[in-house]
């Protein structure tokens, strides 16, 4: 007598889930490859535009930057001096340092995509611009001085939305006046 096997055919619907499966797979690795892709390009194909030279600033009509109780120090930042380049990603101002005896001044940038600041130049009242030496972009996390912890309050401030930069200097200003912080990491 010859012995019945039954074949074993796959169900329809198990058939259709395997292929869901690897059908979602594939396009996870896809979107993470093309992620991860245009990630190394950003940062292989990024590059500083021609740094304008420092802007005039006034202190008069200063947007006051938040200073640790205590402190000595005031900050500002001078909003006519904030200028935007959306294809660099870069914000760039003017920020004034006053205590009991000295005025000081920095010309700065933010990179919201980065979380990244750099110091173009410096000025001490009355006397002309110095240009920085050190061109490395740095942390805005981490930084523990006083001095230079105001990068990370001014792009949570209003002169990053999230990992962007606002669309205009009057965006900026506007959220940097009414103190509300952005989602910035």
């Amino acid at each position: 007598m010859r012995a019945i096997t039954a074949s074993r055919t796959p169900q329809p619907a198990r058939v259709r889930q395997a292929m869901a499966r690897t059908l979602a797979a594939c396009l996870l690795a896809i979107g993470l490859g093309a992620h991860a892709q245009y990630a190394n390009d950003d940062i292989a194909d990024w590059k500083e535009d021609a740094v304008p030279p420092p802007p005039a600033y006034r202190l008069s009509g200063l947007v006051d930057i938040d200073m640790p109780n205590g402190s000595s120090i005031k900050m500002g930042v001078d909003p006519k001096t904030i200028t935007i380049n959306q294809a660099t990603g870069i914000v760039r101002y003017v920020v004034v340092a006053r205590g009991p005896s000295a005025v000081n001044a920095a010309y700065e940038g933010i990179r919201c995509a980065t979380g990244e600041f750099r110091v173009y130049a410096r000025q001490v009242q009355g006397s002309e611009w110095v240009t920085n030496t050190d061109t490395e972009w740095k942390p805005m996390r981490g930084q523990s001085s006083v001095v230079v912890s105001h990068p990370l309050q001014l792009a949570r401030g209003g002169m990053c939305n999230g990992s962007t930069l606002r669309q205009t200097p009057n965006d900026m200003v506007r959220e940097l006046l009414t103190g509300n912080q952005s989602l910035y990491n």
